[in-house]
């Protein structure tokens, strides 16, 4: 007879209990990523069950499982999924390696937090290492940047070596204020100054930025950068509030790696030349009469009878060979607590004019710091030394100095050399000796700076779904400059002079940058996981100051070289301080990769406003879709599918002075007095304010083999800040306040592909277009020629006016033959579109080949380089029919303007690198790899341009000056050898 009895399973269950726990198996371990930290929040799960458990903030896990074997399963965002097949209860230590659609993927979002590219609802640009000096040796980290990222816009302001660029990110966002991005390197706010030396004074220059001084990125050495990240519009950079108008560039510096330490060696050896020399007026003895007359036809005869030739000064001046080294030496490494990066570099570079060149020094040591699983630290000093020679190019007035304006007005039949006591004969045809000028008259700087950065990270708290961080962090950036200038007493020019012969200027410079940054990171798990949050909330803080102290002396006692030795001096002091606090907050929410939206907005104030305790706001907001993540999707061969929308808005503070009146010193019958400068301050100016829309289109294709990237822009900079006239009856000439708008549009494609990759040959290209439009959409004043970005309208000038763009050049033409010349747009100076097209491929896994095409549609430049050289007669065309037209053209902006666009050839390389069996024939087991190449920059330019180089800026990289020619420094051709050994 069967008994049911419930009470007897339950006693049975109870005695079999401890048997089922005791089956259980314990697994632990730790999850380490490729460079050796934790990775937290790992997702490990036995295969084929639910049963699971999430690494802690140090990578730590434990699961149970119900026996052995058992495969483990690991997976989180941004790593390639691993199994592990346990087999034992050993701990376990997983490594798991970046996943191919992670690489290269994260970009910031906000001051404290970044995000994977994939899931961005903005089109950041980003440039690797290898993708910024992979090719070729550079010069200059802004140089460095031609045509590898959309909407830049890169204009070489001097062929000078070290330098001297103009970077326009999505189009003129000022018309008189900063129109260069904010640099921000390892968190530091970086100081991008161009600096006037007193040059002008001696050249008669009209301004400080017609000096042809190069900016102080130069500084930076490119082969210390890891990363730089583009904010290139204002939705992008609307968390820099209003130092983010002109867009955002974030550089990233290199940092160790856990392992044994690596060393790594570089060597470059080049050369440079001039890029393109215009040759000489194929002179006879007809066209010499002819133009010159009898008197100089004489000396043309007497030159070919004694030499054979003319001489050809502008292969004198402009055709030397320099010679470019450069030495690296860097070593990384660290352990589970600290790494660490410690690299050191020499350039020295020297120019296709003689006594030119630029080298500098720096040495870097940056360290990360683990101090417990609470704290970890992060510092990176940067320490450089930097010296220049530009010698004298560009803008002047008679000066005698600039070799553009001598060689315009040298006739090839005089002997400019000196004799053989050393004094150099007198030039008959122009206030300059251009030998002399090269050989004895100087034009240097000299730069010690120091970048430093120091970040503290708190983890304040950490459950399963909570992560709240503190981060603070400060950088000091502290720049020292010297500038001397001495043209000597026996310069022809000088001579003229009498008792005031002679010029030096001895500049002292110095510039102290300060900022912090303090935030609180709080990443929230929702919906069962499905949901993450990302909160910040901060305070940042930025402190400025300069003092430029310039003393210049003419009436040199002889062969002196020293300010307090001339008989006339004067001292100029310029002293500035700037003070910006801003207030931040943002939140990030990704849900299942498939919504991706934010919501930000700062608050700033600064002493550059009028009332520098009111706060200005700058908001944001962006949402991307990814349609390849959803469940509906199937197209397995298209991986990524996104559309994207952003706002933002960002600032621009008016320049120091321009909210107070300033006073200028006069001296009455020996009494030191103060008096108004003409220019009235206004107290109540507020900063210009870019608004940005930006949509977009993202697509990835074949496991992101293809990538294509669309990207539309409207932005609109309001409250303009321009100067006016003001009524005669205040006392004032002008007055500076808000009086205007303008608007930029454009677009940007870009498309990535690895069209093949085998075993024995791989092949990589990018096709980049962009174009952008501007407009002058609102003006308070009158249509005016903006000071510093020409000439006046007699020989062209940018035109500010409403409903043309702000690129215009425009001058006084006479259209109607009636003799009434009006303001009319001869040019725009902005391109139609510009591409770049690069590729990359390897041969045999050994064979690496690159090459970098740039191409510019459009844009025209006013070459005024011509111009002095049609008034001297001496331009190499003259002789041809086009020429002899042009010579009976009206002298105007009509005459000058030309069409500069082009194709460039900007980087090509070829590197081979050893065998590995061959290495280890040759070094043994010291050396882990061998790179030998051969590489070039600008190595061809094809354009309708006349003068050396289509990219030009006569004043400099601020303001609006880019397309127009005076005497620039040529640019040059470079060539390179490379040797990069790793051990």
């Amino acid at each position: 007879m069967k008994q049911n009895n419930p009470n007897y399973r339950i006693l049975l269950l109870l005695l079999f209990f401890p048997c089922i726990l005791l089956a259980q198996t314990s697994l632990s371990g730790k999850v380490l990523d490729a460079n050796g930290e934790t990775v937290p929040f790992v997702n490990v799960i036995e295969k084929g069950t639910s049963n699971g458990t999430t690494t802690d903030v140090d990578g730590n896990f434990t699961i149970s499982v119900p026996s052995l074997p058992s495969v483990l399963v690991f997976s989180s965002l941004g790593f390639e999924t691993q199994e592990f097949n346990a087999t034992n209860g050993n701990a376990i230590s997983i490594t798991l390696a970046d996943s191919a659609e992670a690489l290269d993927e994260v970009v910031v979002t906000g001051l404290a937090s970044s995000i994977k590219r994939s899931n961005a609802a903005n089109a950041v640009g980003s440039v690797t290492s290898e993708e910024l000096v992979g090719t070729t040796s550079q010069s200059t980290v802004d140089g460095a940047l031609y045509g590898k990222v959309t909407g830049v816009n890169i204009t070489s302001s001097s062929g000078a070596p070290g330098g001297g660029f103009a970077l326009r990110l999505r189009g003129i966002t000022s018309i008189t204020g900063n129109n260069q991005p904010l640099i921000v390197i390892d968190g530091v706010y970086v100081n991008n100054v161009e600096i006037p030396s007193g040059l002008r004074f001696a050249s008669g220059a009209n301004s400080g930025n017609e000096e042809n001084s190069g900016n102080r990125l130069a500084d930076l050495d490119p082969n210390d950068i890891a990363n730089i990240e583009i904010l290139k519009g204002s939705s992008a950079a609307a968390i820099y509030g209003q130092r983010g108008s002109a867009g955002v560039i974030i550089i990233t510096t290199k940092r160790g790696k856990q392992g044994k330490t690596k060393i790594s060696f570089r060597q470059d050896v080049g050369i440079n030349k001039i890029q393109n020399a215009l040759g000489l007026r194929p002179w006879t003895a007809a066209s010499v009469l002819e133009t010159f007359g009898q008197d100089e036809l004489d000396k043309y005869n007497a030159t070919i009878a004694e030499r054979g030739s003319l001489y050809d000064y502008e292969d004198i001046i402009y055709g030397e060979t320099g010679f470019i080294t450069e030495t690296a030496l860097s070593a990384s490494g660290g352990n589970d607590k600290t790494k660490f990066y410690v690299g050191g570099s020499y350039r020295d570079e020297e120019g296709i004019i003689k006594n030119t060149g630029f080298d500098r020094f720096s040495i870097r040591g940056n360290i990360d710091h683990k101090i417990s699983n609470v704290f970890d630290i992060s510092s990176s000093t940067n320490y450089i030394r930097s010296n220049s020679n530009r010698s004298f190019t560009g803008n002047e007035n008679e000066g005698g100095l600039s070799y553009g304006y001598t060689l315009a007005f040298s006739r090839p039949w005089n002997n400019f050399f000196p004799d053989e006591n050393g004094n150099y004969p007198d030039n008959p045809n122009a206030s300059g000796n251009p030998l002399f000028v090269r050989d004895k008259a100087k034009n240097e700087d000299t730069n010690n700076r120091i970048i430093q950065s120091l970040t503290l990270n708190t983890k304040l708290f950490t459950n399963d779904n909570n992560r709240i961080k503190f981060s603070n962090s400060v950088g000091i950036d502290y720049l020292s400059n010297e500038t001397f200038v001495y043209v000597p007493e026996t310069h022809q020019a000088q001579q003229g002079l009498g008792a005031s012969a002679g010029f030096i200027a001895q500049g002292k410079n110095s510039f102290t940058q300060f900022n912090t940054q303090s935030a609180f990171v709080w990443d929230h798990d929702a919906l069962d996981g499905d949901l993450a949050l990302t909160s910040q909330v901060g305070l940042a803080y930025l402190y400025q100051e300069s003092n430029l102290v310039n003393a210049r002396g003419t009436g040199l006692a002889a062969g002196q070289t020293n300010v307090t030795l001339s008989a006339n001096q004067t001292t100029a002091q310029g002293l500035s301080e700037q003070k910006e606090v801003g207030y931040f907050g943002q939140v990030e929410g990704n849900y299942k990769d498939q919504f991706i939206g934010t919501l930000g907005y700062r608050f700033d104030k600064s002493t550059l406003n009028g009332g520098p305790n009111k706060l200005y706001g700058f908001p944001k907001a962006s949402l991307a879709i990814n349609l390849a993540n959803f469940d509906f999707w199937s197209l397995e061969a298209v991986n990524l599918v996104k559309l994207r929308a952003a706002y933002g808005e960002t600032g621009n503070s008016a320049n120091f002075g321009s909210t107070f009146t300033s006073l200028a010193a006069s001296n009455i019958g020996g009494t030191i007095g103060q008096s108004v400068d003409g220019i009235k301050g206004d107290p109540d100016i507020i900063p210009e304010t870019a608004k940005e829309f930006e949509f977009g289109l993202d697509l990835g294709v074949i496991n992101n083999r293809i990538n294509f990237e669309a990207t539309y822009y409207v932005k609109t900079v309001e409250d303009l800040i321009l100067p006016r006239s003001t009524e005669s009856s205040s006392g004032f000439v002008r007055e500076t306040t808000n009086l205007g708008e303008l608007q930029n549009k454009g677009i940007e494609l870009a498309i990535n592909a690895g069209i093949v990759e085998s075993e024995n040959f791989s092949w990589n290209t990018r096709v980049q277009f962009y174009k952008n439009t501007s407009e002058i959409t609102r003006l308070d004043v009158p249509p005016f020629a903006l000071g510093g970005a020409g000439f006046g309208l007699g020989l062209g000038t940018i035109y500010i006016e409403e409903g043309q763009p702000v690129t215009q050049l425009v001058g006084n033409i006479d259209r109607n033959g009636d003799g009434v010349s009006v303001p009319t747009q001869v040019g725009n100076t902005e391109p139609d579109f510009q591409m770049g097209f690069s590729n990359n491929l390897t041969l045999f896994k050994n064979l690496d080949i690159s090459f970098l095409f740039q191409l510019k549609s459009g844009g025209e430049n006013l070459n005024l380089s011509r111009y002095l050289s049609d008034l001297g007669q001496v331009t190499a065309d003259l002789e041809t029919q086009a020429g002899q037209d042009r010579l009976l053209t009206p002298t105007n902006a009509d005459r000058f303007v030309e069409p500069a666009g082009y194709l460039k050839l900007r980087e090509a390389a070829m590197y081979y690198r050893l065998k590995s069996s061959a290495i280890k024939t040759i070094f043994g087991d010291t050396v882990e790899a061998v790179k030998l190449g051969v590489s070039g920059r600008n190595l061809f330019t094809i354009t309708d341009y006349s003068s050396y180089d289509p990219e030009v800026s006569v004043n400099g990289g601020s303001g609006l000056s880019s397309g127009i020619e005076v005497a620039p420094f040529p640019s040059s051709r470079q060539i390179f050898f490379h040797l990069n050994v790793n051990f």
